[in-house]
């Protein structure tokens, strides 16, 4: 599903227009720029598509999710309860602030349960945050309702979902932050690349100059004569980035709409031969990067997962997957029952993740491309009707 498989002679156009112009950096040179701006562009343009007030384009998804948290005020000690299904940088983020992360269960959506994160608030939860995983969101619903009855800020990690929505509402524009991703490996890229959103202005404040060194940016005042907000650091994109999240924006309904017609046939293959795809809370805002089906129990799972080898399509279990799941990062394992900032991180010890292991090594999981062949897609379609016999 790399982005940059849809890369063409747009991307080519927008990267030269940048180069010709000699105008690379983000900010300053108000006066020699021809008032073009495109990582302000690319901002613009994600704005509109979400309906949030503010948004900020940043170096890649886990910049956003640190800049969300500063943005926050998140303070050491301070815990966050996410999900144990996720990508590592969500945990990082918040180790990088130096928070405690704290997990709670998932729900059959294989999203994080919000009445398990409910019971999980402590006079020191001080955000949670749900995750957006494989395309499909978590209970926005639920997560919002938690968020007014408690005072905590929702942080929504939508790195993975970029263009998905719930009930109609774009993922990422929902909660107090939201943020989204466009690495190598996103559906849509720009080679490296992430944006946060907020409707509070002064969040919004506190991270646009978190993320270029506490400048406070102001186009009346050239480069390093605008003044000082605090300390920050560098999660700048350049001008480069910034044309190209344009067109990769312009590209993104299209994009979805194939690998949502992939999917279909897919999943439509599955249910016919008696498998159970995994349930969502908003079907319709899927942004169907990934298929899911969930077996019966994990035995199950590992003889489908041999079967549609056997039929000529590889898939994961996910509770195989070392990079998506907490229970196989060593390091953090060892970071549990330990003082951390005037507080203790909680036990990370595999065992403490038994209900998602219950509901993850039962889910059997195809990744999507943009681009495939209906002969492609029929060949998931194959493999999967025989795994389903083989398992069930």
């Amino acid at each position: 599903m790399a982005g940059a498989e849809i890369f063409n002679s747009d991307e080519v156009r927008a990267i030269a227009d940048v180069i010709e112009r000699k105008m690379i950096h983000r900010y300053g040179s108000h006066d020699s720029r021809g008032g073009i701006y495109r990582a302000e562009d690319f901002e613009e343009k994600a704005k509109a598509l979400t309906g949030s007030k503010y948004a900020l384009a940043l170096s890649s998804g886990t910049a956003a999710l640190i800049t969300a948290l500063k943005g926050i005020g998140i303070r050491p000690g301070d815990e966050i309860i996410t999900s144990p299904f996720t990508f590592i940088a969500t945990v990082e983020a918040i180790v990088a602030c130096d928070a405690v992360p704290v997990f709670g269960d998932i729900d059959e959506t294989l999203s994080l349960d919000a009445a398990s994160a409910e019971r999980l608030i402590t006079p020191r939860t001080k955000a949670i945050m749900p995750v957006h995983m494989f395309g499909v969101a978590a209970d926005m619903d639920a997560f919002t309702a938690l968020g007014r009855k408690y005072g905590i800020p929702i942080i929504e990690d939508a790195c993975e979902v970029v263009g998905g929505t719930y009930k109609g509402r774009a993922l990422g524009s929902i909660g107090t932050c939201g943020t989204w991703s466009f690495d190598p490996n996103k559906t849509l890229t720009v080679g490296e690349g992430g944006m946060v959103f907020t409707d509070d202005h002064d969040i919004w404040y506190r991270m646009d100059c978190y993320h270029d060194h506490g400048h406070i940016h102001s186009k009346e005042h050239d480069r390093g004569a605008e003044g000082k907000f605090g300390l920050g650091v560098n999660y700048r994109i350049s001008e480069v980035q910034g044309a190209l999240g344009v067109v990769a924006l312009e590209k993104m309904p299209a994009a979805l709409a194939a690998l949502r017609a992939s999917k279909k046939k897919i999943v439509d293959a599955g249910a016919a031969a008696g498998l159970t795809p995994r349930p969502m809370h908003d079907a319709e805002g899927d942004t169907a990067t990934h298929v899911i089906f969930m077996l019966p129990t994990a035995e199950a799972a590992k003889r489908f997962q041999a079967a549609a080898k056997e039929a000529g399509a590889g898939c994961a279990i996910i509770a195989d997957n070392t990079w998506h799941y907490a229970k196989h990062w060593q390091a953090l394992a060892e970071m549990g029952g330990r003082e951390y900032f005037g507080n203790r991180t909680p036990s990370y010890a595999p065992e403490t993740m038994a209900q998602a292991e219950s509901l993850l090594s039962r889910a059997v999981m195809f990744g999507l491309n943009i681009r495939m062949s209906d002969e492609a897609v029929e060949g998931i379609a194959r493999a999967v009707r025989a795994a389903a016999k083989a398992s069930l």
